[in-house]
């Protein structure tokens, strides 16, 4: 008897071992606005980002212009003007419009594009020097303090096929 209580002792230790593991997983955080702010790459991308901006404002403000004063020149004729000719130019400017808003759907996916094409290689190096700190001091969990974000992770922490698992013995809704 006394071999298998000491077995039982050594299971509870071993036990509560991994109990007080768990509640000391060590749970860093990075602010990422500062992180994106400070770090050189980030700040070349942002300059360029500003520039394509500014580029593609003055654009839209250039054809926006154009509008505006077609229509006012409009304006100023439209009593003159056969309905013929003003159903004409009303079309005009109604097409002039579309494609001001065209361009200006373009211009933004572009941008976006180019956001994606810039800023996505800075943040794979971000989260890979974010990953290997998590993993060298043994972090479980590395937070954005910026978005309160989890930024990085230790899988064996990930519940996700858990989850799956459960919904998928269990598939009616009520559970």
């Amino acid at each position: 008897m006394s071999i298998s209580r000491m077995g039982m002792a050594a299971v509870l230790v071993l036990l509560s071992a991994g109990t007080v593991q768990a509640q000391a997983a060590r749970v860093g955080y990075v602010n990422s606005d500062q992180v994106l702010a400070e770090y050189e790459p980030a700040q070349e991308a942002r300059l360029g980002l500003e520039a394509a901006r500014q580029e593609g404002e003055s654009e839209l403000q250039l054809l926006d212009r154009g509008l505006r004063a077609a229509f006012d020149e409009y304006q100023q004729q439209a009593m003159t003007m056969t309905p013929e000719a003003r159903q004409a130019r009303e079309l005009e400017l109604q097409n002039q419009q579309q494609a001001l808003q065209s361009r200006t759907q373009e211009l933004q996916i572009q941008f976006q594009e180019r956001q994606a094409e810039l800023l996505q290689p800075i943040m794979e190096r971000v989260t890979a020097v974010i990953e290997e700190i998590r993993v060298e001091g043994g972090y479980a969990l590395i937070l954005d303090s910026a978005s309160q974000a989890i930024l990085a992770g230790d899988p064996a922490l990930d519940l996700t096929q858990e989850v799956l698992n459960r919904l998928q013995a269990d598939p009616s809704p009520g559970g």
